[in-house]
């Protein structure tokens, strides 16, 4: 399921891929909300990076890293909708 606490959908995505899954589908990712895009990006990026889980670096300058708008840094975002 979509937006889960911490991030979880990409560590089970991930949890997946590692077991030989081609692909992960995200239930209720889009709904139609001004979330859809920013929310696949991140989904899309989590399950496709091969950086740690574990270690998290910052020091990245604030486009890259999602402070300026832009897609959301990391697995611990809080997004605008609530899933019941």
């Amino acid at each position: 399921d979509a937006m889960q606490p911490d991030g979880a959908e990409i560590a089970k995505g991930k949890e997946y891929k590692a077991r030989g899954c081609g692909s992960v589908l995200v239930r209720n990712a889009c709904i139609g909300d001004s979330e859809d895009i920013e929310y696949a990006q991140f989904c899309v990026g989590g399950f496709t990076s091969k950086a740690s889980s574990e270690f998290k670096f910052s020091g990245l300058t604030g486009s890259t890293n999602g402070h300026f708008g832009g897609i959301q840094a990391n697995s611990s975002v809080k997004w605008k909708r609530v899933n019941v």
